[in-house]
């Protein structure tokens, strides 16, 4: 008995390596559909965690703080009473951080009295020898100058010069007058200047915590002591000013700055302070008790209290994680659909041409369990093969093509090499068990058959009496009736190649309609709220008057606006506060084209439904403490431009204390924009920053930038899984047609018409396809894209015509060209080979 079975398992064995020698493009098809699954799913998971390991790094690095609780003035009581709130919650530290310009690039200046220890300077690469512990100036690594070639370069030991706006504090003229007598032959008086510059010496390169972004697409930070930067302002002082009154205008210079007079020995006067919490301290009600204490005070000092999760560069690498880690769990599933329906459509068909063979296993006596155990071992080791290339090239392959736009953007360790283990095993093991369910209902149906039964092919009920004569009449619509009948005589066949190919279109028409939706975002908001040639950030407290007559002033010039960005906070009656840009628009602009009357409110879409208010609506905002109530009078479409706008001339804003901080501009025709630039940031030292539409729709792109890499690497597996899913389709058709081949060589038809009616088949079943697949897509980019809500942007939905038209040809020409390669076996086709079996 035992002989016996080793006999008829040797003989299984023996007719599954000949079915796997004839089936091979087949089965490498059935591989590699599942190594690309298995390599889309590993690889951005992998993406995921090796992206989130380099952020965490850096943060663990830099000890980044949890809180940021940031002042108008200084009050010498605010940071013992601080450290009293926080207890034992965590650790406190104060630091002078104000913005200004280095060697003309922006940048945040951040003073301590020693090295920080909260969201403090890391990985320093080049530092002074000998540089004493509490004189220290260090600068963004991303800003240095490989090669000096100006004195705006960055190097190790040249001169740094940092100027901010002295304009802006509107000195008396008496005081002015009365500090001329003060200066110095040779010298002149600062106080009489629009700015400040101090020269330092920049004593290494770090990388922060707080600006992993690349300084080229954000302000970059410097970091310096107490000591430095008092001696960089008594060396402009001496510069200019008699020696004997150094020390009384450095005290002027000081009050004025709200900085350390010369008998402070540490940071006394910080203007915000860094809290590092424990683990599982409520930072709400942290927040809650710092806002009360500076409430209760004469004078609120309180600019505000921001969580880590609220501040701007935490946001945009939060959501960056969140996106790489969300399509993981997105995209793949689709790709596993379609990989499954095409093994079940492959395996089918593979065991209906084996039926002879499975009625002859049984007549000699071979088991239904052992016929059963072989088909599930062939499709184990298929998906084995398969899922192992997924399993070893994704970690390798996804996370190295990604994580390249990740270090362009922001500055991030190395990335390591991660295989998520417990996935990969669990993918396969769900990857297999539909798999092998799907071999078990392919093979019932046949095995239960009697082999009598199983060893003639099933009888076609589908007539095909028109090939019988080969006349003009009859001949005149053979391939398209061909084609229908082939169609009709398996319809599960045809139903699954339909499946098929509507997964690859819904895939790629979903990866170029999140690209539509974030390119018709951009272009909407920039046509909306960004139609000016410049925009210009400042950093002083001009009036509105002033900036115009000064600004109008320049040549190239033809018309500006000015309005103002600040942080607030929203809520209704009742119901949560959220935090929101708030923005004070003149009522008739040029630029920001949203209607509503000065006496109301226009809130965006996102922000109207944070707070689920409509038109007519009150809503409440609190700034600087004062709290203020008003009417919603319209709700706007935007992208980027979120938050709640208000007309300059609203009673409201005669009571809110703010300064002008944007500037838009209108150069004249024929006038360079970037030379009007320069004119305007060499002349005005208040503006702190310049960006052109190009640069605007950069810096939105770059925040986009993760949605998009990702998107373009769906896309690129969305096209090789529809070549190898068409090609696997195609090439099954075209093997289970030989005998069809055969017949109407025999009748002397043409290879050409015998191709027609295969490509009529073909396409005809793609068509169909890509419609659904068409169809579906829109939908399933809403789905994707609601699973990556970023707080940033809103996304517009929207799919533009071309993105329909390319999925359309792109299928069709793959198709195409796939059964024009097939064509070429035609010829080889041999007719009493393929005529032997029984009709």
């Amino acid at each position: 008995m035992k002989r016996k079975n080793a006999a008829l398992f040797r003989i299984l064995l023996a007719s599954i390596f000949r079915c796997f020698k004839k089936s091979i493009l087949q089965f490498l098809a059935i591989i590699a559909i599942g190594a690309i699954a298995i390599t889309l799913f590993v690889g951005l998971l992998a993406n995921a965690d090796v992206f989130e390991t380099q952020v965490k790094s850096v943060y663990k690095q830099g000890n980044l703080a949890s809180m940021w609780v940031t002042t108008t003035l200084n009050d010498t009581d605010d940071f013992e009473e601080i450290k009293r709130i926080v207890g034992d919650r965590g650790e406190v530290e104060g630091r002078f951080y104000f913005p200004g310009t280095a060697n003309a690039r922006n940048v945040y200046l951040s003073i301590t009295d020693k090295k920080p220890t909260l969201s403090k300077p890391f990985d320093i690469t080049k530092e002074l020898e000998n540089q004493p512990e509490d004189e220290f100036l260090y600068v963004d690594k991303d800003l240095e100058t490989k090669t000096p070639v100006s004195n705006n370069s960055f190097f190790l030991g040249g001169k740094i010069t940092f100027a901010f706006d002295i304009s802006s504090y509107h000195f008396s003229e008496n005081m002015i007058e009365a500090l001329n007598l003060y200066v110095k032959e040779g010298g002149k008086n600062i106080f009489d200047a629009e700015k400040v510059e101090i020269q330092s010496t920049i004593t290494g390169f770090m990388s922060h915590p707080e600006n992993i972004t690349k300084a080229s697409y954000s302000t970059g930070i410097v970091v310096a002591s107490d000591k430095v930067v008092r001696k960089a302002i008594l060396q402009l002082l001496e510069e200019n000013y008699k020696e004997e009154y150094v020390e009384t205008i450095y005290s002027l210079f000081a009050l004025a700055f709200h900085f350390n007079s010369l008998d402070h020995e540490y940071i006394s006067n910080p203007n915000q302070y860094l809290i590092l919490t424990k683990e599982n301290v409520d930072l709400s009600l942290l927040k809650k008790d710092l806002e009360a204490y500076f409430e209760e005070k004469v004078n609120n000092n309180l600019l505000m209290v921001t969580p880590r999760e609220k501040m701007p560069f935490f946001i945009t690498l939060h959501n960056d994680v969140t996106q790489a880690r969300q399509f993981t769990f997105v995209f793949p599933m689709v790709f596993f659909l379609v990989a499954i329906l095409v093994i079940l459509t492959t395996l089918s068909q593979l065991v209906l041409k084996d039926r002879t063979q499975i009625g002859t296993m049984k007549a000699i006596g071979v088991s239904s369990r052992m016929i059963h155990l072989s088909y599930f071992s062939l499709t184990g080791f298929l998906i084995f093969v398969g899922t192992l290339i997924g399993e070893i090239i994704g970690p390798l392959l996804i996370p190295n093509i990604l994580g390249k736009k990740y270090l362009l953007i922001y500055s991030l360790p190395t990335p390591q090499y991660q295989f998520p283990i417990l996935a990969g095993i669990l993918v396969f093991i769900i990857f297999l068990s539909i798999s092998l369910l799907v071999t078990y209902l392919v093979c019932r149906k046949e095995i239960k058959l009697k082999p009598s039964e199983s060893m003639r092919p099933p009888v076609s009920t589908i007539k095909a009496n028109f090939i019988s004569h080969r006349t003009n009449t009859k001949t005149r619509f053979f391939a398209l009736k061909m084609a229908m009948r082939n169609i009709l005589m398996n319809k599960m066949k045809s139903f699954m190649v339909v499946l098929g190919v509507l997964g690859c279109t819904a895939l790629l028409v979903c990866g170029f309609g999140i690209e539509n939706t974030i390119n018709y975002g951009i272009d909407h908001d920039m046509a909306c709220f960004h139609s000016e040639d410049i925009t210009l950030t400042l950093n002083t407290n001009k009036t509105e008057a002033s900036l115009k007559q000064e600004m109008l002033s320049l040549d190239g010039v033809e018309h500006i606006e000015v309005s103002s960005q600040m942080v607030t906070s929203l809520y209704v009656k009742g119901g949560p506060k959220i935090e929101s840009r708030l923005y004070l628009v003149p009522e008739e602009s040029q630029y920001i084209k949203v209607n509503f009357s000065k006496e109301e409110v226009a809130l965006s879409k996102q922000t109207a439904t944070q707070l689920g208010v409509g038109v007519g609506d009150t809503i409440r905002f609190s700034y600087n403490s004062d709290n203020y109530q008003i009417k919603v009078g319209t709700i706007y479409d935007c992208f980027f431009y979120n938050g709640m706008m208000i007309h300059l001339n609203n009673e409201l804003c005669s009571n809110i204390k703010f300064q002008f901080s944007t500037v838009l501009v209108k150069v004249k025709e024929n006038h360079d924009i970037d030379k009007t630039i320069k004119e305007l940031e060499n002349r005005f030292s208040y503006i702190s920053d310049a960006k052109t539409q190009a640069d605007w729709r950069k810096s939105i792109a770059d925040i986009m930038s993760g949605v998009l890499v990702m998107t373009n690497a769906v896309k690129i597996f969305a096209i090789l899984l529809g070549i190898v899913v068409l090609y696997n389709l195609s090439l099954m058709n075209f093997k289970e047609r030989n005998r069809d081949i055969a017949t109407l060589k025999v009748l002397g038809f043409s290879s050409r018409e015998t191709l027609h009616s295969l490509l009529i088949e073909s396409l005809s079943l793609t068509l169909l396809g890509v419609l659904f697949g068409s169809a579906l897509g829109y939908p399933f980019m809403l789905a994707v894209m609601m699973t990556n809500i970023v707080d940033l942007v809103n996304y517009m939905y929207m799919i533009y015509p071309l993105t329909y038209l390319f999925s359309f040809l792109l299928t069709f020409g793959v198709n195409i060209l796939i059964n024009l390669l097939l064509s070429l076996k035609i010829k080889k086709v041999k007719m009493v080979e393929s005529l032997k079996s029984v009709e």
